[in-house]
């Protein structure tokens, strides 16, 4: 199979499911698809939800809004009642974006937002998983001041935090044709507790590598890929060994990003140059991104 060179990210939600009042039709759903053809897009990567919940029909996570009893928000409600009507009626938001990506031929990742934030925040979004577990949070440990950026956000210390992503990443490979997966780093990228950096990059490759034989194991010709820092740097100070990851050969495609954050400035004189130097001579490739 041809490795895409030209990736383009679908947060399947601001663009698309936020903006339809429901009921959503299928044809409207897979436009997002159809729009692409005919363009050098190789490959889709195409986000799950908004994290901490999915957008379809999911048995390893939530949906987005399943424990919602009163909208304060018309878009939330909205993507809610969308997703769950074409799942309702046998067209999984997911599936049928894999189907109608293959028509065209185009290829499909879908993409997880590792990190996004508390129960409380965004309540109406948030996954009853991170409700009922404020204990596998990063503030957690009680002495970290809780105006820090990843006070709220999930600690992968924990095997709980780990299992939880994990089944999510599971399902999409095994259970959907999907040509690889990718995981986003750059947002909310606090994974660890600020003491805890240097054992957690131990942690965070045991687990890359674990989800790389995963991907692996569902099909041999399918990639993994993460979105990460363009630094090195940057990215052992988040807890990521890049490095150690392109030297044992557990990721497939390293997606320099320049700046955290979907409202983040673009940075058109970004030197991704460092990311390549430390892939080259290995199995890992290198993309850049435009933010």
């Amino acid at each position: 199979m041809a490795k895409p060179r030209v990736m383009f990210y679908h947060d399947g939600r601001h663009p698309h499911i936020y903006r339809y009042e429901p009921p959503m039709q299928k044809e409207e759903y897979v436009a997002c698809i159809d729009e692409l053809a005919g363009t050098p897009v190789d490959a889709v990567a195409f986000c799950l939800g908004e994290g901490r919940t999915m957008l379809h029909d999911t048995k390893a996570g939530e949906l987005l809004g399943h424990n919602v009893d009163k909208w304060d928000h018309l878009t939330f409600r909205r993507a809610h009642q969308n997703a769950k009507h074409l799942i309702d009626e046998g067209n999984d938001p997911l599936r049928i974006v894999c189907e109608r990506a293959q028509k065209w031929g185009i290829m499909v990742y879908p993409s997880l937002m590792l990190q996004l934030g508390g129960a409380d925040w965004v309540p109406m979004r948030a996954s009853n998983f991170r409700k009922e577990n404020p204990q596998l949070e990063i503030g957690a440990a009680g002495d970290i001041d809780p105006n820090h950026p990843g006070f709220d956000g999930l600690d992968f210390k924990h095997k709980e935090s780990r299992n939880e992503r994990f089944s999510i990443i599971e399902e999409a490979v095994t259970d959907y044709p999907v040509n690889g997966f990718e995981l986003q780093f750059n947002h909310k990228p606090y994974f660890f507790h600020p003491n805890e950096i240097e054992s957690g990059r131990n942690i965070m490759t045991n687990w890359i590598g674990n989800i790389h034989e995963l991907v692996k194991r569902s099909g041999s010709d399918r990639e993994f890929a993460v979105r990460i820092p363009y630094r090195v740097e940057d990215c052992e100070q988040i807890g990521l060994d890049i490095l150690e990851w392109i030297k044992l050969g557990i990721v497939d495609v390293l997606i320099g990003e320049h700046s955290e954050g979907m409202s983040a400035p673009i940075d058109p004189t970004c030197d991704f140059s460092e990311l390549v130097s430390a892939a080259k001579g290995s199995k890992s490739r290198v993309l850049a991104s435009l933010q």
